[in-house]
């Protein structure tokens, strides 16, 4: 009869994904994973078979919760012309001079992404659905009139998934906060805002023009 297991396995996961953001696949030796999850070598063999078989489960976790993220920005309350001005400046804030804990997404990209084909699908279905929900905000800012309707609402959500994404690259890279959030706001000046649109956004933020 199997022994009964004496861990949480969501603090396992979540514990071997700060492991693997802060030290990579390569650089995150078994011994290190041992220690940073707590687990005896056979209890990590038969929970999850492996060190890339717990690297995918945290892998899959930090896209998943990527994605939720941008999703919030889809489903919230305010105009959604405001919503991604707010998601630009989080994203500067959260992300300047390396303040944020280094993100497995971006870690696994540079890393693996270009030989491993597991990561790279897991990658690609990750930007597609933050594209999808970027492209959605941005047409429901074309329906309540704050975008021009001329505008091309999947071009702009794969140009705000490529500019908040390279943000928290760059941050993780030692870029400040001021230099972040002018890369932010200078992208939200090139969209075609409405009159309605700078309304909502307010003449006291900045130029939007």
């Amino acid at each position: 009869m199997p022994r009964p297991r004496t861990f949480d396995e969501a603090t396992v996961v979540a514990n071997a994904r700060q492991a693997f953001a802060d030290t990579g696949f390569a650089g995150t030796s078994l011994d290190a994973l041992l220690e940073a999850t707590g687990l005896a070598r056979q209890s990590l063999y038969n929970a999850f078979g492996g060190k890339k078989e717990l690297f995918m489960r945290a892998f899959l976790s930090d896209t998943a919760e990527a994605v939720e993220a941008v999703e919030a920005v889809r489903h919230g309350s305010d105009h959604p012309i405001t919503r991604m001005r707010a998601q630009l400046v989080k994203v500067a804030v959260a992300s300047g001079a390396a303040q944020a804990p280094p993100s497995l997404l971006t870690r696994a990209v540079v890393e693996l992404a270009a030989h491993d084909q597991q990561v790279a699908s897991t990658v690609t279905a990750a930007f597609s659905a933050m594209r999808e929900h970027y492209a959605a905000c941005i047409a429901d800012a074309q329906t309540a009139g704050e975008i021009d309707t001329a505008a091309d609402a999947d071009s702009l959500g794969a140009y705000f998934c490529a500019v908040i994404e390279g943000m928290g690259m760059l941050g993780a890279s030692g870029a400040t906060r001021a230099t972040l959030l002018d890369i932010g706001l200078t992208s939200l000046a090139a969209v075609p805002v409405t009159d309605l649109g700078r309304e909502h956004l307010g003449t006291d933020d900045g130029a939007w023009s």
